[in-house]
């Protein structure tokens, strides 16, 4: 039970790590809201576990990050569309010119920000377990 807490707090500090690093979404004011969103999305990673292991896929990092991504993808949109205070917005990426790499801006929609926040989100909850089973 205390490792199980321990991970919950851990994935609800990535949680909002990557909530407050993207421009496009607006956090709930109420904070009930603001920690059942992040506790719902910390949720996924652990749901992710399970999943696999009844798909009978062995858990690996690929594995986690990929079925990871796919839950925190569907608990974005799912809190986007019913949790009050949660709101994905459009915003323009200003681009990114460093010598050999050229990225020109363009318009982040909520579906792309749902993408980017469930990978971030997913990569660091598997990299979460994998120094877990490591140590």
């Amino acid at each position: 039970m205390k490792k199980f807490f321990r991970l919950l707090l851990q994935y609800i500090l990535a949680t909002y790590f990557v909530i407050t690093i993207f421009k496009g979404v607006q956090l709930p004011s109420n904070y009930i809201y603001l920690i059942a969103s992040l506790i719902a999305v910390s949720l996924s990673a652990f749901l992710s576990s399970t999943i696999l292991n009844f798909l009978t896929i062995k858990e690996n990092f690929i594995t986690s990050l990929i079925m990871t991504t796919l839950l925190s993808f569907g608990v974005f949109f799912v809190l986007q569309e019913f949790m009050p205070g949660i709101k994905l917005i459009d915003y323009t990426f200003e681009g990114i010119n460093s010598g050999k790499l050229l990225i020109h801006s363009f318009v982040v929609t909520p579906i792309i920000s749902m993408g980017i926040l469930g990978f971030s989100f997913s990569f660091l909850a598997s990299l979460i377990k994998a120094f877990e089973k490591s140590s």
